[in-house]
């Protein structure tokens, strides 16, 4: 007993080293530092060896380049070249570290508390070293009170939103079998294809109508030159492709898996442009001559705030369907044929 405890790692060490490797390599990787386990100090060093390889790998294989520049864009229009620098890094960690399934339910919720108590006490701290109390109308302690109080009414709401993302989520989630006739994953795939022919022809008809508007509402022209590339490419996607009747079941099974990570990609681009214009309009607002000269800084504050929020129900989307998809990819890797008796 204990020489089988000697030969493995400690349990401190092993739970850091878990925590290091992304979600999507962590059971390959953390069995094979297990198997050579010889020593805490050789445990450790293969695993700084091998950990940033594997991150690196895991960047590489997720990266959304058209999000990922969409997102740095926006953080350089509110934040600067500094921030942007120094939370692109965050960005691609992300990628690489994202779930393998859906968001935990528990921890959905206990995300919108924190962000909407934290984010809110934190932008109050911002607003009343920006902005002193002293002599400015209407920002007495009572104004302040009533701000840090509505900020914490987010709490429920910003829950109900997440909830709900779950609901239905799982309304989302279809039963799959361990096993599937050739026919029944063909036409599963069919409905699959059909659907995302409706939904690109109509998010593309929606994205043109916007850059439309945008024309008229003066928008930034390359968001609206985005907007028109996005619907562009929903058309060129929405056209009716040869279906691959006669491929094999793990072929076609793995053709339905890539167009599902596609999807997710594609999504969370979509996503993220879709909120681009609310974002920028606050942008605007902020750098008003009246907002900078802290003549409304009560105005200023819930720009932020709703860029905040914003930027949350973007991410919240994002992370509840890109996990739903990987999901759906996990359960199709599971399905083996089912053999007809002859």
């Amino acid at each position: 007993m204990e020489a089988a405890r000697l030969s493995e790692p400690p349990d401190w060490l092993e739970r850091i080293v878990l925590v290091a490797i992304p979600p999507a390599a962590r059971e390959g990787v953390a069995g094979d530092l297990w198997e050579t386990y010889c020593s805490p100090r050789q445990y450790a060093a293969e695993a700084l060896r091998t950990v940033p390889f594997v991150i690196a790998s895991q960047v590489r294989r997720n990266l959304n380049l058209p999000a990922i520049l969409l997102q740095a864009a926006l953080i350089f229009i509110f934040l600067g070249g500094t921030a942007t620098l120094l939370l692109l890094p965050a960005l691609l960690l992300r990628g690489a570290y994202q779930e393998v399934a859906r968001p935990c339910p528990q921890r959905a919720i206990r995300e919108a508390i924190l962000m909407s108590s934290g984010v809110m006490a934190l932008l109050l701290l911002i607003m009343a070293i920006w902005f002193p109390l002293a002599g400015r109308p209407g920002l007495d302690h009572f104004t302040w009170l009533n701000l840090f109080l509505l900020g914490l009414l987010l709490s429920p709401l910003l829950c109900l939103f997440r909830a709900g993302l779950i609901l239905q989520g799982d309304r989302c989630t279809p039963a799959c079998p361990d096993e599937l006739k050739k026919e029944e994953l063909t036409r599963g795939y069919r409905d699959f294809q059909h659907a995302l022919l409706v939904r690109n022809l109509l998010e593309a008809s929606a994205l043109t109508a916007a850059a439309i508007a945008g024309v008229f509402f003066a928008w930034n022209v390359l968001l609206v030159g985005l907007f028109l590339l996005a619907a562009l490419y929903l058309f060129v996607d929405a056209v009716p492709r040869a279906f691959p009747a006669e491929e094999d079941f793990v072929s076609l099974r793995a053709r339905y898996q890539q167009d599902l990570t596609r999807q997710k990609q594609l999504r969370r681009f979509l996503c993220w442009l879709w909120f681009s214009p609310v974002l920028m309009a606050l942008h605007t607002r902020l750098m008003a001559e009246h907002v900078l000269q802290a003549e409304r800084p009560i105005t200023a504050m819930l720009d932020c705030v709703a860029a905040v929020i914003l930027c949350f129900l973007a991410a919240a989307l994002t992370s509840e369907y890109g996990g739903r998809i990987q999901e759906n990819i996990g359960l199709l890797d599971r399905v083996r044929e089912k053999i007809s008796p002859a």
